[in-house]
């Protein structure tokens, strides 16, 4: 990970939205938290309240660095690994399907983050579909690019920052049983950014 991107995350005014509760122990975490709920809709109403909560900060320009941040599957990186996404791409719909990327950090990463509507994993997809996508994409996960899309939208800078639980072709009970082993990862990432 590139320390010039760490620094701008140490030094930026941001906010963190995270999808789950047991994904992150806020207890030391000074950055505001948001938790959307797991998923693209309750992301992207999550994104939408904040704006309009802090609508003023935004209209001037000094809105915070929206973070995704969380949990994400992949066939690249392994398992508790942080990735720095700025590339986004929905899975759930073949005709949303074009990737967008940002400019928030000061070295591009270049690596993609995917979107589904679904769990990564064999419970929902194909043999077939779980090689394209790790074919085609760094991580996986439900909710950046809903938050994404409405940040690219209104010129808002963003970023994902995932920790890598799972290789995007396991089962959700996995994924669950070794939560808190990414859990402490997440938390102690942000707790080096304070």
């Amino acid at each position: 990970m590139n320390p010039k991107n760490l620094e701008f995350l140490r030094k930026a005014d941001k906010v963190y939205f995270v999808a789950m509760k047991d994904e992150i122990d806020d207890t030391d975490i000074k950055t505001p938290i948001v938790y959307t709920g797991v998923g693209k809709g309750r992301a992207t109403r999550a994104i939408v309240r904040y704006i309009f909560d802090n609508y003023e900060r935004f209209a001037s320009g000094n809105g915070p660095v929206i973070v995704s941040l969380g949990t994400a599957g992949s066939g690249k990186f392994r398992k508790g690994e942080i990735v720095l996404a700025d590339t986004f791409t929905n899975i759930g719909d073949p005709f949303i399907r074009v990737p967008f990327s940002f400019d928030t950090l000061p070295v591009p990463t270049g690596i993609s983050c995917a979107s589904s509507d679904y769990f990564i994993g064999m419970e929902n997809f194909s043999q077939e579909e779980i090689d394209r996508f790790h074919k085609d994409f760094d991580c996986m996960e439900m909710e950046a690019y809903a938050i994404a899309s409405v940040c690219k939208e209104l010129n808002i800078k963003f970023v994902a920052v995932k920790c890598i639980s799972d290789g995007a072709d396991s089962r959700v009970t996995d994924f669950d049983a070794e939560l808190p082993r990414f859990r402490q990862i997440i938390t102690d990432f942000a707790k080096g950014l304070e």
